[in-house]
């Protein structure tokens, strides 16, 4: 669940330009629990933050997002030794690296969950179309895979789009939404199984259209494909329930 006082603390820490940011003052963690002042004090937050704010989060606005889901290859088993002080500093030197790289391609972090980390491109965060969305989501992708390889914090990625909606909570305690809608249902069971340290997509999506004009684009040979930059695999999905689609893609970064 996204927090609008994390999203905006994260903002500050990293140094994200960002309306949220720069609307600090707004989002100081919950001074008073009295919830009809928290109640009427979130309109005015989004007020501030502009329209766009206003549409998607206290209205439902639809939202168009390139969704990317980030974790470490096998967290639990590569490091089931680390207790207490040293689990902590491992995911903060983690979130060091692959945050600022989010924050890079303009993405926004909504959630964190220990070694996952879910991302949203798209509104109203950012104002583009969707392939403009994707195509960043893409290059976010693609360095945090190059960035993190044969490392300790080695990771992959399920990468997927679609329509959601944020909800609101409407207890009045926290500013918190929840992103809703079958594409996280969806990347939540691509990151299921996803291919280590490779970017792993559905087809018949829009980002199997992406991918497939930078490919053909590109036409690699038999000759050429050892001096690719992406190596692409194609594989079919298990049955995951909720899930429409047949197969997936895995693109595994070629250094």
């Amino acid at each position: 669940m996204a927090n609008l006082d994390l999203i905006t603390k994260l903002n500050i820490e990293y140094g994200r330009d960002s309306k949220l940011s720069k609307e600090k003052k707004f989002f100081a963690l919950n001074e008073s629990f009295d919830p009809g002042k928290i109640e009427k004090a979130l309109p005015n937050v989004l007020e501030n933050l502009g329209p766009g704010y206003i549409n998607y989060f206290e209205f439902g606005l639809p939202a168009e997002v390139a969704l990317l889901y980030i974790d470490v290859c096998n967290f639990s088993t590569r490091f089931s030794h680390l207790q207490g002080n040293d689990i902590a500093e491992y995911f903060h030197e983690y979130y060091n690296i692959v945050i600022p790289i989010i924050y890079k391609f303009g993405g926004e972090v909504d959630k964190i969950m220990g070694d996952g980390i879910i991302c949203v491109f798209g509104p109203p965060y950012l104002p583009n179309d969707l392939n403009t969305n994707i195509s960043l989501a893409n290059k976010c992708a693609k360095e945090i895979i190059k960035v993190t390889k044969d490392g300790a914090f080695s990771s992959k990625v399920a990468f997927h789009c679609g329509t959601i909606n944020y909800f609101q909570n409407k207890t009045g305690l926290y500013k918190e939404f929840t992103m809703i809608g079958k594409p996280l249902t969806e990347l939540f069971r691509l990151e299921s199984v996803s291919l280590e340290e490779q970017i792993n997509y559905y087809s018949e999506t829009q980002i199997r259209e992406f991918y497939q004009r930078k490919f053909d684009s590109r036409v690699m040979s038999a000759g050429n494909v050892k001096n690719a930059e992406w190596l692409h695999s194609d594989y079919d999905l298990p049955h995951l329930n909720g899930v429409d689609y047949r197969s997936f893609h895995a693109i595994n970064y070629n250094l």
